[in-house]
């Protein structure tokens, strides 16, 4: 798109501007020897990040660091790589083109990113549906590929349990609990020590705390690890069970999941973890 030509441009300038000046002959060598001044680099605040999104001009030359997912494939020239990414990937909000000094650095769209950099400039135009459009031009310093949780749902709060339950052979344990702002991942891990097929389904599963109830979730933008629905005998399977976002303060969980064999003459009941929240 346009903006990313633009950019380019602008990072061919900058690259250019950054050449060093020749010495003076006539300096005399006892002054050889300066101390240079390195002025601490400031960084938007969480407030200047939701105004410069609407001016980014105001704040051009100010240290910005942020994740992100890129929207669009990037494009290259012997000078960098520059593509869009949205700075609130849970939303999918806060257009952002990024241009990085590295042509050989390996980003596809799609990807997670951290990234440290400069407001650099400010682009107006267009988008698909004709809809205009202000975003802020980042020249980054830095990019580091990251994962969906690092970007998106860090935890707030691990509670590590290993516990397990076990029935006729069929293990249950629960690994640990993760509590995110927008989720509650559950780390399960199912062993079959039986001599039957084993069965586990996730949409069985429930979280309980106090007098209320969740239910699973699907999260199709993490591609979590998910438990397999039929377990042979000798296999262990592991994955994650996604809920909605629950409150840690407001006390203790419990965990209620369903399993059952093929050999119909075996009983189960429902596997229940009550875990201590401190």
């Amino acid at each position: 798109m346009g903006a990313i030509f633009f950019f380019s441009a602008v990072l061919v300038f900058s690259g250019c501007s950054s050449s060093t000046s020749e010495r003076d002959p006539n300096q005399e060598e006892n002054n050889t020897t300066q101390i240079q001044k390195t002025e601490t680099p400031v960084f938007l605040t969480e407030l200047e990040i939701e105004e410069m999104y609407t001016n980014p001009k105001a704040f051009k030359g100010k240290k910005y660091e942020f994740n992100a997912k890129v929207f669009t494939e990037p494009e290259r020239d012997s000078d960098g790589v520059y593509f869009q990414a949205f700075a609130d990937p849970a939303n999918s909000e806060k257009n952002t083109i990024i241009g990085y000094p590295d042509p050989n650095f390996t980003v596809s769209n799609g990807d997670y990113i951290h990234v440290v950099g400069t407001v650099h400039d400010e682009f107006k135009g267009e988008n698909l549906f004709g809809a205009k459009i202000v975003a802020p031009m980042i020249l980054a310093d830095e990019i580091t590929i990251i994962d969906y949780v690092t970007a998106v749902a860090p935890a707030i709060k691990t509670v590590e349990v290993n516990q397990e339950i076990e029935q006729h052979g069929y293990i249950m344990k629960l690994q640990k609990i993760e509590f995110a702002e927008i989720e509650t991942r559950v780390y399960i891990e199912i062993t079959n020590n039986s001599s039957d097929t084993i069965y586990f389904h996730d949409f069985n599963a429930k979280l309980i705390q106090g007098n209320r109830q969740f239910e699973t979730k699907h999260n199709f933008e993490a591609d979590y690890k998910e438990i397999q629905s039929e377990i042979l005998p000798g296999i262990k399977s592991d994955g994650i069970l996604v809920f909605e976002p629950i409150d840690p303060a407001q006390g203790d969980i419990k965990l209620i999941a369903e399993g059952s064999s093929n050999n119909w003459e075996l009983n189960f009941v429902p596997f229940e973890f009550v875990v201590s929240i401190e």
